[in-house]
This record gives C-alpha cells, structure tokens and sequence, in this order.
C-alpha cells in the first residue's frame, strides 16, 4: 500500500492523551476509532482521506479536513 506522507504530522488530543497523525492513511485508522462518526466534519474527514488513497486529492488537501475534524 501506498503511504502519502504529509510534510509536517498533526497533532492532536488534548491534556490526557497526544495523537500523532503523518499521513491519510493514519488518519483513517484514527477516525474509524472517533465515537461521533455522524458529525459532518468526521464524514468531511473520512471522504478526502479516502480521495487522497484513491488518488483524487493532494495529500496535503485532506491535512486541514482531519485537523478540523479533531476539534470537539
């Protein structure tokens, strides 16, 4: 499988726990396990991941998607 690295990781959680996300991939593994899948921006999340491992999105596209979507 192929890895689409970003240039910088995220980071995300808060006082009791960090998350270190670097790619689309990694990041689907993180919001499979994200109780509040029904929330718009999760769904956001989840469908430019998935754009960028079909190869219908920069890798960088999807970076802000994520981002948002680890905001409670």
């Amino acid at each position: 499988m192929l890895v689409h690295r970003w240039e910088t990781p995220l980071v995300l959680g808060d006082n009791r726990i960090r998350i270190v996300v670097g790619s689309p991939e990694e990041a689907l593994t993180w919001l499979v396990h994200e109780p509040n899948q029904s929330a718009a921006k999760w769904q956001r999340a989840w469908k430019a991941c998935r754009a960028v491992v079909e190869g219908r999105m920069k890798t960088e596209d999807a970076k802000s998607a994520v981002q948002l979507a680890a905001t409670r």
